[in-house]
C-alpha cells in the first residue's frame, strides 16, 4: 500500500522538469519573436502542444499534497486568501486597448 504521507519524489522530479521546461520555453518565446502577434500565437501554440495547463495543474497538485501535510486546510485557504493575488483577465478590453496595456507595461 502507498503511503500518501511520505513524498513521492518522482511526483516532485517531474513537476520540477514540467516548470523548467515552461519558464524555459516561455522566455525563449518571449524574447526570440519581435512580433507581438507572432509571439502571442507561438505561446499559445506551446500552451496547446505541450498541455502547458495539464502540467502546472499537476505540479500544483503536488505542491499542495505536500502543504496539506503542514498546514490545516483552512490555514492553506487563509494563505490563498491573503497572499495569492490573481491577475484578472482584461476580458472587457479590445485587442487595441490590450496591445496599448502592453505598451504601458514595457515601457
Amino acid at each position: 500500500m502507498k503511503n500518501d504521507n511520505k513524498l513521492n519524489i518522482n511526483d516532485v522530479k517531474t513537476s520540477t522538469l514540467y516548470l523548467e521546461e515552461i519558464v524555459t520555453v516561455v522566455d525563449k518565446i518571449a524574447s526570440g519573436f519581435l512580433d507581438r502577434e507572432t509571439m502571442s500565437m507561438a505561446l499559445l501554440l506551446f500552451f496547446k502542444e505541450k498541455k502547458v495547463l495539464d502540467k502546472l495543474s499537476f505540479t500544483r497538485k503536488v505542491l499542495y499534497k505536500e502543504l496539506q501535510k503542514n498546514i490545516s486546510p483552512s490555514e492553506y485557504d487563509d494563505w490563498l486568501e491573503e497572499d495569492c493575488q490573481l491577475w484578472k483577465p482584461p476580458y472587457d478590453k479590445s485587442k487595441n486597448e490590450i496591445m496599448l496595456m502592453l505598451d504601458h507595461i514595457e515601457n
